[in-house]
């Protein structure tokens, strides 16, 4: 029925019951919520959710803050702390991608399969199966379903994970794991954060390169690709985020929370503030980039643009920059359908827009010391 093979007997009849239909096999379905599954221990390890955290056991990790309700999920975890010398490393044989977890790898390798030798799950409202109930979560509203909140913060996601990596924000760098980068300052707390770094560090012929059909984009990560893409749909083709302040409106979910902080006050929100100065700010990335500032020009990367004498601190200008010398016709280019200005740069069109609007219909921005006012934000 598939390629799935196994050493446990048990594990194959777990299996089998995935290519049966709902209706042919038992559901053991939970009383509080929901949630029904095929398998009883799945059951069990769900019912852990509706516990408070006084009534059932605590598997801690004393290497770190991590604890959980699943003895299975400590041990994964102790992975985590493992030299990558001292543990069983499931390599690829069809790139260098390697990891400790042999599940990660099984997901790596869809990666390599064409959509169509592989079972594709669907969403019903208009690749793995826990993505699709990841994913199916995105068309209910947070009252319907289970969600879980942050105590510091109005902070609050449908996914367990998320509130997870979000706390680690709230924590000094000096209470949480830090992974360091070997090859320049960069460090995190997030290891996925890490190793999507580490492939900056790589030439372009050393990754596996995710490229675009319609244009010459090209990305060492499926999930830029995945956005790219976006951009050459029309947006009567994809679900679109509107602003319920403003006119904004965006592809991207990610654009629409980011923007949702321009009409917030910042005694509302999560500050984010340097230590070497009073700057303080919304947003996590202004920060990084403020904090360029007070570094010496010595201790940053620098990226040089080859064909001209361009140079920066940051890698994603460098990109911007480089259109400026690409006169491919095939290069993606923003139109207006105003006027006649056209340009490279999506963000470059979205501020021309503004200028065909009346100053009523638009946030401005004023300055607290004089009357002046604009219609676009400079950030500092």
């Amino acid at each position: 029925m598939c390629e799935y093979q196994t050493k446990q007997k048990g594990t194959l009849n777990r299996h089998l019951l995935l290519h049966k239909n709902i209706s042919e096999v038992q559901m053991y379905k939970c009383e509080m919520c929901e949630f029904q599954t095929r398998h009883k221990e799945s059951l069990k390890i769900h019912l852990l959710r509706h516990k408070d955290i006084t009534e059932v056991q605590i598997f801690k990790c004393k290497m770190c803050e991590f604890q959980t309700r699943h003895g299975k999920s400590l041990k994964t975890h102790l992975l985590r702390h493992s030299d990558i010398s001292k543990v069983q490393m499931y390599k690829c044989e069809m790139c260098e991608y390697q990891t400790k977890y042999k599940g990660t790898l099984k997901r790596h390798l869809l990666s390599h399969k064409d959509i169509s030798e592989v079972q594709i799950f669907k969403c019903r409202i208009p690749n793995t199966k826990r993505n699709l109930k990841n994913h199916l979560l995105g068309h209910k509203d947070i009252p319907e379903v289970q969600s879980f909140k942050c105590d510091t913060c109005e902070f609050q996601t449908k996914h367990k994970e998320t509130l997870k990596g979000h706390l680690l924000l709230h924590k000094d760098i000096s209470e949480v794991q830090i992974f360091k980068c070997k090859m320049c300052e960069f460090q995190t707390r997030h290891i996925g954060s890490r190793q999507r770094h580490l492939l900056s560090h790589k030439n372009i012929s050393e990754v596996q390169m995710f490229k675009c059909e319609m244009c010459e984009y090209q990305t060492r990560h499926k999930a830029n690709l995945k956005r790219h893409l976006l951009s050459h749909k029309d947006t009567s083709e994809v679900q679109i985020f509107k602003c319920e302040m403003c006119e904004f409106q965006t592809k991207h979910k990610a654009n629409l929370k980011s923007h949702s902080l321009s009409h917030k006050d910042i005694s509302e929100v999560q500050k984010f503030k340097c230590k070497m100065c009073q700057y303080e700010t919304k947003r996590r990335g202004d920060l990084k980039r403020h904090l360029l500032g007070h570094k010496n020009i010595s201790e940053l990367p620098i990226f040089k643009c080859k064909m001209c004498e361009y140079r920066t601190t940051h890698i994603k200008y460098l990109k911007n920059h480089l259109l400026v010398h690409n006169n491919n016709p095939d290069v993606q280019i923003f139109k207006c359908e105003m006027c006649e200005y056209q340009t490279k740069y999506a963000g470059a069109l979205n501020r021309h827009l503004l200028n065909h609007k009346d100053i009523s219909e638009v946030q401005m921005f004023k300055c607290e010391t004089c009357e002046f006012q604009t219609k676009h934000k400079r950030k500092s």
